[in-house]
């Protein structure tokens, strides 16, 4: 799920804007990948990662870094 993520944000800093659709897809999923990784008690071995995502939507738009930064905070803090 993280790497979907990730292909999504990569995706979206080559290309430009894709439409509100495209960016709640990525919310969602990062949302469910956090959940579950709380779930199976896996998360300090993706907290990095998980960190770099936001990092990497620093500039998207849509408020789409904060979302992220308000789940991850939600399973990190």
């Amino acid at each position: 799920m993280l790497f979907c993520v990730e292909t999504g944000i990569k995706f979206i800093n080559q290309c430009g804007d894709l439409g509100e659709r495209f960016y709640s897809s990525i919310q969602t999923t990062y949302a469910t990948a956090l959940k579950l990784m709380k779930k199976k008690n896996i998360l300090h071995a993706f907290a990095e990662r998980a960190k770099k995502i936001i990092i990497d939507t620093g500039d998207i738009g849509y408020g789409l870094e904060d979302y992220l930064e308000e789940v991850y905070s939600d399973y990190y803090t």
